[in-house]
């Protein structure tokens, strides 16, 4: 009897460490965040460390549209929006989870930034309708979707930076204040080049001077600029440091308003320099164009 005997080979499987493959995954989303246009980079920094701010502006505008019963808000805390109604009415915005409408929040000032590329101006006039918010002074219709409530008060908002930069008597010719008013006002601010003009506002060599200021705030807190700049998450960063998010997280709020301040001061800077930069070009073309003509002048009366 002839027997056939049939040689199978043995596939071997590799398995990659969870910790490889997390490293992997994290240099891989660095590179895609570094080739984005440096602007929305910065305009991320802005954002992350405005994020208090921020956070009381969610909160406080999505109590108002409790109050007014908008339709369309998603869950707060597990529960529909309406069940807040009478706790908000009694305590105030307080009252809501943190978080909660922290993603409106991001998305007005970005809306906000996209359009005027200057965080102060979009902090006072957030800070301005927050508080016109909490006074009862925003009047949101009842019983309107959240679209319509959304859109109403980033309405006000863009207003109110208009009416800023007007009381400041900023000249039309400033690149970071750019009327824009004859644009769309629908705005894709996940487009990152939606953040063009923040190139100019802060450039790589601007921002390497903040780094160096801020190791004077705190022995890490140029390492979480770095982090942010790179893309990393809060998580991310603590990971990296073997530390837990709640410590990372504690380091941050302390940390967080001298870091803003810092960015602030760079930034005016960076501003005066560039109208004065922008002056001198005035005065260099009026002056060339004043010296052309009276070349000319010389040429046509001069008699040989």
């Amino acid at each position: 009897m002839k027997c056939l005997f049939t040689r199978s080979r043995m596939s071997t499987t590799t398995i990659v460490p969870q910790h490889v493959l997390r490293r992997r995954a994290v240099d891989l989303s660095r590179r895609i965040y570094a080739s984005l246009p440096w602007g929305y980079r910065v305009a991320k920094l802005f954002e992350v460390l405005a994020a208090d701010s921020l956070d009381a502006f969610g909160r406080v505008v999505t109590a108002q549209m409790i109050l007014a019963v908008v339709r369309g808000i998603p869950d707060i805390g597990g529960k529909p929006a309406s069940d807040w109604i009478q706790d908000v009415h009694r305590r105030g915005p307080d009252v809501l989870p943190p978080g909660t409408g922290r993603a409106f929040a991001g998305r007005v000032y970005k809306i906000l930034l996209s359009k005027f590329s200057d965080p102060e101006v979009v902090e006072e006039a957030m800070a301005h309708v927050m508080l016109q918010a909490t006074r009862g002074k925003i009047h949101i219709s009842n019983g309107s979707d959240i679209h319509t409530a959304q859109s109403l008060v980033i309405t006000i908002c863009l207003n109110r930076a208009r009416d800023l930069l007007r009381a400041q008597g900023r000249r039309r010719e400033d690149s970071l204040v750019r009327d824009r008013e004859d644009e769309p006002r629908e705005i894709d601010i996940t487009d990152p080049e939606a953040f063009r003009d923040l190139d100019r506002s802060i450039s790589p060599g601007d921002m390497n001077r903040i780094l160096q200021d801020a190791a004077r705030v705190s022995p890490r807190a140029r390492e979480y600029l770095e982090s942010v700049l790179r893309g990393d998450s809060q998580s991310e960063w603590a990971r990296e440091l073997g530390v837990t998010d709640s410590a990372v997280a504690k380091y941050i709020r302390k940390v967080r308003p001298k870091l803003q301040e810092v960015l602030r001061e760079h930034f005016r800077a960076a501003s005066v320099a560039r109208v004065a930069s922008y002056d001198m070009r005035a005065v260099r073309r009026e002056v060339d164009a004043r010296y052309s003509y009276d070349r000319r002048c010389i040429a046509l009366t001069w008699q040989p």
